[in-house]
């Protein structure tokens, strides 16, 4: 059997004629960029989050970068961000010209520290703080941002993992100024290219955000400050659109398909299961589970058994090597390095079949270290 990591073909094949539904619209009228499709997947993914505001980009690491901006990062400006995540969540503030202060995880969830953010916050260490919420679950920032108010340090949500996720029934977006979503093709709803959103409570974040996506244009062929060329195409929007449909449908199957791993991990003692925070919904973006020996062996094991796996991810932020001379770090990072040394993400996508889902369960019951 052959288990790729990822059958986006199979998406297609079962919803081949939406896809086409959704498309030949755009393709007739020809207005491929900003067009009505946009505006309508703005509205409802405003909606689905809970907020009033939203804001289509080029892409998840466009929208980190636009609402830095937007937020008023100064030059060498400090930004606080988990060591665990993707490059973007970071790289996105040098972009925006700021300095990355990597923040350690905590041992369960993977999450970074938030009494490590607090003080940050308190002490005014930081001008602002990218809350990530990893692999499809949320960070807690109620505090966080309640104190962050108070100091005027800026919070900014990185939820490009997380759209479908909750926590305590909230969406993300309540407790930050601004909030980051990303329709890569690896994400649960994903452009087929790339694709960002972002999220707002206040119009003129709003309005300042709609002016920098397109060279700081304020109407009028009039441009009133220095922005980008990052416009979500219209045929993207429009499949997005489309696949929102199916956001339910398809949570529902990837967190089906995460018992079944559990069940699995529960069964070998050699194995960790991810663990879900009181009070999360976890919509297993990503299935990442920790194998405290020999990580590396168990995804020799699969791959012999015909299943793809991969680390997300392998390196923490502040090693790698495009942030040399260019961060700082609250601490040691140790259990970053801990982490990054025993996670292993598994497949998981709603057009897994039942007999693939078996057959992963089964290999992972048979491994030994």
């Amino acid at each position: 059997m052959n288990i790729p990591f990822m059958r986006l073909d199979r998406q297609y094949a079962e919803h081949k004629d939406e896809f086409w539904a959704a498309i030949e619209p755009v393709l007739i009228h020809g207005r491929v960029l900003q067009a009505r499709e946009v505006s309508d997947l703005e509205a409802r993914v405003a909606a689905f989050f809970g907020l009033p505001q939203a804001v289509a980009v080029g892409s998840g690491t466009d929208a980190l970068v636009l609402a830095l901006k937007t937020l008023g990062l100064k030059p060498g400006g400090r930004v606080a961000v988990t060591d665990l995540s993707f490059v973007a969540s970071a790289s996105a503030i040098v972009l925006a010209g700021g300095l990355p202060v990597f923040v350690d995880v905590e041992p369960k969830y993977g999450l970074a520290r938030e009494d490590v953010l607090l003080d940050l916050v308190q002490r005014r260490a930081v001008d602002g703080v990218i809350a990530v919420h990893l692999y499809g679950q949320m960070a807690e920032l109620a505090e966080i941002h309640a104190e962050a108010r108070r100091q005027d340090v800026f919070v900014i949500e990185d939820a490009a993992q997380a759209l479908g996720a909750t926590r305590h029934g909230q969406a993300p977006g309540q407790f930050s100024d601004l909030s980051c979503v990303s329709f890569d093709p690896t994400k649960v709803i994903g452009a087929h290219g790339s694709g960002g959103l972002v999220l707002a409570h206040d119009p003129a974040h709003a309005e300042h955000l709609r002016r920098l996506r397109y060279h700081g244009h304020a109407g009028q062929r009039v441009y009133s400050e220095i922005g980008n060329n990052t416009q979500l195409p219209t045929l993207q929007a429009a499949l997005i659109n489309m696949k929102m449909n199916h956001e339910e449908a398809w949570r529902v199957r990837r967190q089906a398909i995460a018992v079944e791993y559990d069940r699995a991990c529960d069964e070998n003692p050699a194995l960790a299961a991810p663990l879900v925070r009181p009070g999360n919904t976890h919509i297993f973006h990503k299935y990442v589970l920790r194998a405290v020996k020999n990580r590396d062996g168990l995804a020799a094991f699969l791959k012999e058994r015909g299943v793809a796996t991969s680390v997300h991810y392998s390196l923490p932020l502040h090693e790698q090597p495009c942030f040399a001379g260019r961060h700082d770090c609250v601490g040691d990072m140790a259990q970053t390095r801990r982490t990054v040394a025993e996670i292993l993400s598994l497949p998981i996508y709603p057009e897994l079949t039942d007999e693939e889902v078996g057959h992963i369960r089964d290999a992972l019951r048979a491994w030994k270290p």
